[in-house]
């Protein structure tokens, strides 16, 4: 669920919304970031307002959303995510929006000891990780070209190792994950999904939910193993 938005980047609104978070989650948070430098000075922001709680940080750093929000499943733990999408926003899952809106509102904070301020545990290699067990679970082969939009998000991550191992040929669009104009539409993708003569499409929107285009029907998906179900049954 995104919890803040904002056009201008302000690293006190993040600090105190980690605070809020921190405050709620009391606990392990997983934290990760899109591509942007914005995103990156701005969870450093949000995370140091969750340490003062006396939280700790599982740092994945650079990740698709849609994959973050299975790792953190399987970890059974909560995820704040920032990334650029018209402004900072960030995303959580498995903490009580309400709750943090709350306690964001009262200023009604946990302050930590500083002997109990909250650690920070980096692990560089979730997206590798979690590929690993994708391809460990799935083997099935897909022959065609796919049209692949990643709107400027991590998503691109997924490429070439998934076209790799499944099988298929992918043209990427919207790939500079670095960016910050905004992605072309979608207009455009159905546009070139129609008139290129490809097998399937798939388009990576930024709030972690992809979008799948075969046969004239369009799914969505909040979870990459239900897209990869879907992949081994439909395609």
């Amino acid at each position: 669920m995104e919890i803040y938005r904002s056009e201008k980047f302000n690293p006190e609104e993040l600090a105190l919304l980690g605070r809020a978070i921190g405050t709620v989650a009391q606990g392990t948070i997983i934290v990760g970031r899109d591509g942007r430098a914005i995103s990156r000075y701005g969870k450093r922001a949000m995370v140091v307002g969750i340490v003062s709680t006396g939280s700790t940080i599982m740092d994945v750093r650079l990740i698709p959303l849609i994959a973050l929000k299975d790792f953190a499943h399987k970890k059974g733990l909560p995820l704040a995510y920032v990334y650029y999408y018209s402004g900072v926003r960030v995303e959580v899952s498995g903490i009580d929006a309400d709750e943090i809106e709350a306690i964001l509102g009262g200023r009604s904070f946990i302050e930590a000891h500083p002997n109990d301020i909250g650690a920070t545990v980096y692990y560089p290699n979730a997206i590798d990780d979690f590929l690993h067990e994708v391809f460990k679970h799935y083997h099935f082969k897909l022959e065609g070209k796919a049209l692949v939009d990643c709107m400027n998000t991590p998503a691109v991550l997924f490429f070439p190792r998934m076209s790799e191992h499944f099988g298929f040929e992918a043209e990427l669009i919207n790939d500079m994950m670095t960016s910050y104009l905004p992605p072309k539409p979608r207009e455009v993708f159905l546009q070139k999904l129609k008139k290129g003569g490809y097998s399937f499409g798939m388009r990576f929107r930024p709030e972690g939910i992809v979008e799948i285009y075969h046969d004239d029907e369009t799914r969505e998906f909040g979870s990459m193993w239900m897209l990869l179900e879907y992949m081994r049954k439909h395609l």
